[in-house]
């Protein structure tokens, strides 16, 4: 049995760490019970390395023929990795076994840049981000070093955080356009349960159609708000992002574009005000939640009274207001009955007016 205590770093570390979490849920441990509210993760390991292998292998995308997109080729996510080099990775993880990382008195000190542990180890030992350790991580060290990660292919990377590094992709949530996103924040019970949600709603694997990226973060942090019975309470407060990745190709080469997405203070603490989540949660309309997202709360309120006349008319509807209500509405059970709907909008809107002086109270009691 092996315990391990992480705290966030970069974001793809913390998508590591995320991806090992799920490594291990799949295995049967119970990873909820490792997640702390001051943002760390406590891992107990009981499973072998030959069943964290297995799976992390079973939960990497393969070919069509069935070959490992992960490792053992030279275009592999890892490259140059082979199963031996893998397990050796985790051993170390789960074992603490740093064998192989040669040391002498003239070694150089390195500090790892996602865990800043400290080591001396000799240069040719050492792993650092370029090509030899993954093709997903970085481009040409020459042309492209910190275009992919943000992160320089001169960076160390120690040997417990290897391991962690080559379960990223497992967090990645791929979407029906083809990209993959990550939802980073500063404590992984957050981004255990954001990318949990995101990866139900909006995998590739359903019918869901693709979503603007802020959508899904603001969907997810809904779930979080709606769902989990702790509330995100002073993480609201720090930078919730959705990091997304997308290959497209010039020339034949192949590249990878990186885009932060998030959305401002104020939005997200709405969306996490449970009462609020809720009522999104149960109007279910993306033109109701993306006039919240734009803080458009005068359009809100117009939409509602239009929605409220057109609903209590005692009379057939005009083309006009049934091209309204279709445009503005998704959902059938929402079509039928605008009126309802717009009694939502009214009770959304109070809720809205009631954060917000709450807030603006309780930023002004902090600054008198």
């Amino acid at each position: 049995m092996s315990k391990i205590t992480l705290y966030p770093s970069n974001w793809l570390y913390n998508a590591g760490v995320v991806g090992l979490l799920i490594v291990l849920e799949e295995l049967g441990e119970q990873v909820e019970k490792f997640l702390i509210d001051d943002g760390s993760v406590h891992i107990t390991i009981t499973k072998d390395v030959d069943q964290i292998f297995d799976r992390w292998a079973n939960l990497s995308p393969r070919s069509k023929k069935g070959t490992s997109l992960v490792y053992g080729w030279k275009d592999a996510y890892y490259a140059n990795q082979t199963e031996s080099s893998i397990k050796k990775r985790i051993n170390v993880l789960i074992g603490g076994d740093t064998k192989g990382a040669k040391t002498r008195q003239s070694s150089p000190i390195f500090s790892c840049v996602f865990c800043t542990v400290k080591m001396k180890i000799k240069k040719s030992d050492a792993t650092f981000l370029n090509q030899a350790f993954g093709n997903i991580l970085l481009g040409s060290e020459k042309s492209f070093s910190n275009m992919y990660w943000n992160n320089s292919a001169r960076d160390f990377v120690c040997p417990k955080c290897e391991f962690i590094l080559m379960c990223h992709h497992i967090a990645l949530t791929q979407l029906s356009d083809s990209s993959e996103i990550f939802i980073n924040a500063p404590s992984f019970k957050v981004m255990y349960y954001l990318n949990k949600f995101a990866r139900e709603a909006f995998g590739a694997t359903s019918l869901a159609e693709a979503r603007a990226k802020r959508e899904i973060l603001a969907m997810s942090v809904i779930e979080y708000a709606t769902k989990i019975q702790t509330t995100l309470g002073v993480w609201t407060g720090m930078n919730i992002e959705v990091v997304s990745r997308r290959e497209y190709w010039i020339d034949e080469k192949k590249h990878v574009k990186i885009e932060f997405f998030s959305l401002p203070y104020g939005v997200i603490q709405l969306l996490a005000d449970r009462r609020i989540a809720s009522l999104l949660s149960q109007i279910g309309e993306f033109s109701i939640l993306n006039l919240v997202l734009n803080q458009d709360f005068s359009r809100l309120m117009e939409l509602g009274y239009r929605l409220l006349r057109i609903g209590l008319k005692d009379t057939e509807w005009q083309e006009s207001e049934e091209k309204f209500v279709n445009q503005n509405l998704r959902l059938d059970r929402n079509r039928k009955n605008p009126a309802k709907v717009a009694e939502q909008i009214f009770d959304l809107l109070a809720l809205i007016e009631e954060k917000q002086k709450r807030r603006s109270t309780y930023e002004y009691a902090s600054f008198a």
